[in-house]
């Protein structure tokens, strides 16, 4: 009897283990750019990356968003877009309904920064655009917060 018992306790034991092992397991996998330390990876060979002071100009379209925008010529270089957007909206405001960015005026032609522009706005730092005595606090994003 106790024999019984006890193959009957291990089956269910059993059971309860094969049902276990049917849920889904998620594998994260990384590729060589995290493994090598490399802070480029796929993102390398964007314009954007491989010249940091190359900045564009760019005419808007009818019916063009600057999500548009942003996706043709940042997109997959690695940039936040969230910085992307501000210090584009930075460097033309006039070109924004009221500096909102999501009414952008058809027909004006905007300024692109580079990865150096966009960084020195982050960081405070001074470009040479930045420098003239029109651009004075001009050129600036200010976080406020925590």
């Amino acid at each position: 009897m106790m024999r019984l018992l006890f193959i009957m306790f291990l089956a269910s034991m059993l059971h309860i283990c094969v049902v276990r092992a049917g849920e889904p397991i998620v594998v994260l996998n990384y590729g060589d750019s995290r493994d090598t330390g490399s802070t480029l990876g796929e993102y390398g060979t964007h314009p954007m990356r491989t010249d940091p002071n190359a900045h564009q100009m760019h005419q808007v379209a009818e019916a063009e968003t600057l999500s548009h925008i942003m996706a043709e010529y940042y997109g997959g270089s690695g940039l936040n877009m969230k910085f992307v957007e501000l210090a584009i909206l930075q460097f033309n405001r006039k070109a924004f309904v009221r500096g909102n960015p999501n009414f952008l005026f058809a027909g004006k032609r905007l300024h692109l920064p580079s990865v150096n522009q966009i960084k020195a706005l982050v960081t405070g730092q001074k470009s040479e655009s930045q420098r003239s005595p029109s651009n004075r606090n001009q050129n600036e994003i200010f976080f406020f917060g925590g």
